[in-house]
């Protein structure tokens, strides 16, 4: 009679993968929407109590949010675009 082959405890290793490059950028672009969505509520909730100097603030807030986003997604196509490593 033949043993059965041991099996091993251990976790296979891991096949080694190369940095995520865009996790880190793609992570703050969506915090910087987030941002602007929380923004542009509150930018709404000022509207309908006709703040004006709220509204106004949170609708410069929301646009300069949405502003950083955007130069953070160009930052990624670019270097896409160019065969860098983060695309």
């Amino acid at each position: 009679m033949s043993a059965a082959p041991h099996a091993s405890s251990d976790p296979a290793p891991a096949v080694p993968r190369a940095p995520d490059l865009n996790g880190p950028i793609a992570d703050a672009i969506g915090e910087a929407m987030h941002a602007a969505a929380n923004y542009a509520d509150t930018a709404g909730r000022f509207a309908e109590m006709r703040d004006l100097r709220g509204l106004s603030y949170a609708v410069r807030s929301a646009a300069a949010c949405v502003g950083t986003a955007a130069e953070l997604l160009s930052e990624l196509t670019a270097s896409s675009r160019k065969g860098g490593t983060r695309g």
